[in-house]
């Protein structure tokens, strides 16, 4: 396949973030291989960014320091926005 997978994604899929990547806003918080739905996508030239809600997997392994952190913030912690060079599309397979 040609395509990069960020061009491939869309509102509706399910995806698993790539390893080595960190939370935008707190690069002490890793989140590889944290999966979910993508809610929106927005682009700006020719990049991407994807707006995420994670899955209930993955909030059952979301750091509670880090949902303090948002909380304090007032950021929600089970959504985030991360670039397509950050994502892949999830498994489909059950």
């Amino acid at each position: 396949m040609g395509k990069k997978a960020s061009s491939t994604i869309k509102a509706g899929s399910l995806i698993q973030v790539k390893e080595g990547v960190c939370l935008p806003e707190f690069p002490e918080v890793s989140c590889a291989g944290w999966t979910g739905i993508v809610e929106e996508v927005k682009k700006k030239d020719k990049d991407r960014s994807y707006t995420i809600i994670w899955d209930e997997a993955t909030e059952k392994k979301i750091p509670e320091a880090y949902k303090a952190q948002c909380e304090a913030q007032q950021l929600l912690y089970n959504y985030a926005c991360l670039p397509g060079d950050d994502l892949i599309l999830a498994d489909s397979q059950s």
